[in-house]
């Protein structure tokens, strides 16, 4: 099945997007809460520990960072088993 876009001529206002881009793709899930697709990395060179969604394709670098503190989107799932 394809995915069709539609264009409907009307400007988005970039400062009402939220800072995770999840969010504006999928919508917002459950307040103070971690998802399990959340997945931290530990960069050896930079002695540091990076957050990513592990539903977002990685790039390797700071544009798929995932902050730890942002909401939550809808595809949350529970990281508690």
């Amino acid at each position: 099945m394809n995915q069709i876009e539609l264009d409907l001529g009307i400007p988005i206002d970039e400062s009402k997007l939220d800072h995770n881009p999840m969010v504006n793709t999928y919508g917002y899930g459950p307040e103070d809460k971690r998802c399990k697709h959340c997945k931290h990395l530990f960069a050896r060179q930079y002695a540091r520990t990076y957050y990513k969604c592990g539903l977002r394709q990685n790039t390797n670098g700071a544009a798929t960072d995932q902050r730890v503190n942002w909401r939550a989107c809808s595809k949350y799932e529970n990281n508690e088993r």
